[in-house]
C-alpha cells in the first residue's frame, strides 16, 4: 500500500507538545510559527498500529499487560531482519521509554555525584536525567570535520578525572545526525573498557537511516563490550508513536542485566499495555512503512540542506540519518538571542536551539523535517526570506 505522507493531518490542537511548547517555550503559537523543534513527525504511523489500537478499544477491556513473549519476540525478528542482530528473549527489560531505561541504569550503576560523560553537543534531556538522579555531566567537545562531528579521543583521555562511571553515547548522533564507523566503535569499546567505564548506548535512531550509509549497532561492531554494555532501542521514533512511552534495554552480560533488573524492580515493571499493541504492531507489520517514510524524508532532506547551502552564511551538517537537520549560524556573528528573534519572531519557525543540547553549540539549531514537503517548502521560505 502506498503510503501519503502529505496528506494534511490538523494536529494543532491534538495536545501535542510540539505545539502546546510554542507558547510555553516560545512565547508564539501555532497560527504564526511553523513548529520544527520537537523530534517526532506529523504523520500517521503505520496502519497495522492504528488497527491494532481500534481492536483494543473495540474489546474495552484495558487491565494490566500479561505475557511479553510475543512482544520479545517482535523485537528479536526486527532486530535480525532490520540490523542482522541475533539477540534473546533474556537479554530484553521493557522500560518506559529510553529516558526512564537510562535514568534507571544511572541509579543502578553509579552513586550520587559521579560523573557522566557526554559528547556534546548531544540531546538535551540527557542533562536533565544525569542531573535529576544527583550525578555529573561532564562534556567532552566533539570536533567538527567536513561538515560532521568526529569523537576526538586524545580529548577524552586528556579529560579524565578518575570519578568517571558512565559514557552515554548516540548511535546514530544527535543532534548532527552522523552514524558512526566501525572504527570509532570499536576505539570507544576500547577505552571504556581499558578505564572500567560502562557504556549506555542510545541507539533510537538506528532505523532511520538513508540508502547511501547503513548504521552498524554497537555491539556487532564491538562484541568484545558486551560486559561493559547496555543498548537502549525504542520503536517510538521509527514509527512516529514516542506518545505510548515504551522502549527496550538490550543487556546481554548477565551480571549487569542482574544489576539493571533490582534497579528495574525497584520502582515496577508494569509496562505500558498500549505501548506494548503499538510497538508489537509496528515492528511485525511497519518494514513497508519505514521504506517509503525514508524515501519521503531522503527528499525532505535533500530539499532542506540544498536550500540552506544556498544561503552562504549558513551551514547544515551532512544529515547521514534522523530527519532532524543540525544548523550552524555562528558565521553571522551575532548572539543566541538575536538568532532566537530572527528564527522564532522574523522568520516564524521555532527549532530546537543549540544551548540545551551543551556548551559547544550555542550557535546551533535543530530542525526537523520530518513534516509534509509544502509545510517545508513554506518553513524553507521564511528562513531564506530572513537570512538571505
Amino acid at each position: 500500500m502506498i503510503v501519503n505522507f502529505d496528506k494534511y493531518i490538523d494536529n494543532r490542537h491534538a495536545k501535542l507538545s510540539k505545539f502546546d511548547g510554542l507558547r510555553s517555550l516560545y512565547g508564539t503559537s501555532e497560527d504564526t510559527c511553523i513548529s520544527m523543534w520537537v523530534a517526532d513527525m506529523d504523520f500517521n504511523p503505520p496502519a497495522a498500529v492504528i488497527k491494532a489500537l481500534e481492536k483494543e478499544v473495540s474489546h474495552g477491556v484495558f487491565g494490566y499487560y500479561g505475557s511479553n513473549k510475543s512482544f520479545i519476540n517482535s523485537i528479536k525478528i526486527w532486530m535480525k531482519n532490520r540490523h542482522d542482530w541475533d539477540i534473546s528473549e533474556e537479554w530484553c527489560s521493557v522500560v518506559h521509554g529510553v529516558n526512564s531505561g537510562i535514568g534507571m541504569g544511572l541509579r543502578a550503576f553509579s552513586e550520587p555525584g559521579d560523573e557522566v560523560l557526554l559528547f556534546s553537543p548531544i540531546y538535551y534531556s540527557f542533562f536533565n536525567t544525569i542531573k535529576n538522579n544527583g550525578r555529573v555531566a561532564r562534556e567532552i567537545p566533539l570536533r567538527i570535520v567536513k561538515d560532521q562531528y568526529e569523537v576526538d579521543f586524545n580529548e577524552l583521555e586528556k579529560r579524565l578525572s578518575g570519578k568517571e562511571k558512565i559514557i552515554i553515547f548516540c548511535s546514530p548522533h544527535n543532534p548532527g545526525g552522523k552514524i558512526w564507523n566501525i572504527e570509532t566503535l570499536t576505539t570507544l569499546a576500547e577505552f571504556c573498557k581499558r578505564n572500567k567505564i560502562i557504556i549506555f548506548m542510545d541507539e533510537i535512531h538506528h532505523d532511520l537511516t538513508y540508502s547511501d550509509k547503513p548504521h552498524t549497532t554497537f555491539l556487532k561492531a564491538a562484541p568484545e563490550a558486551e560486559d561493559i554494555s547496555l543498548i537502549f532501542t525504542a520503536a517510538t521514533k521509527t514509527f512516529n508513536i514516542a506518545g505510548c512511552h515504551t522502549g527496550t534495554t538490550i543487556i546481554p552480560d548477565p551480571k549487569l542485566r542482574s544489576i539493571y533488573d533490582r534497579e528495574h524492580a525497584a520502582i515496577g515493571k508494569t509496562p505500558n499495555r498500549f505501548g506494548m499493541i503499538m510497538t508489537e504492531a509496528a515492528y511485525r507489520e511497519g518494514a513497508e512503512w519505514l521504506d517509503q517514510l525514508m524515501d519521503y524524508l531522503e527528499n525532505n532532506k535533500k530539499i532542506f540542506t540544498s536550500a540552506m547551502k544556498s544561503t552562504k552564511k549558513l551551514n547544515v551538517f551532512d544529515l547521514e540519518s534522523t530527519y532532524l537537520a543540525w544548523v550552524d549560524f555562528s558565521q553571522l556573528n551575532i548572539s543566541e538571542a538575536e538568532l532566537k528573534t530572527m528564527l522564532v519572531n522574523e522568520a516564524g519557525v521555532a527549532p530546537s536551539f543549540g544551548s540545551g543540547f551543551g556548551n559547544t553549540a550555542g550557535k546551533f539549531a535543530r530542525f526537523n523535517l520530518a513534516c509534509r514537503r509544502e509545510i517545508l517548502e513554506v518553513a524553507i521560505q521564511r528562513l531564506a526570506n530572513t537570512f538571505l
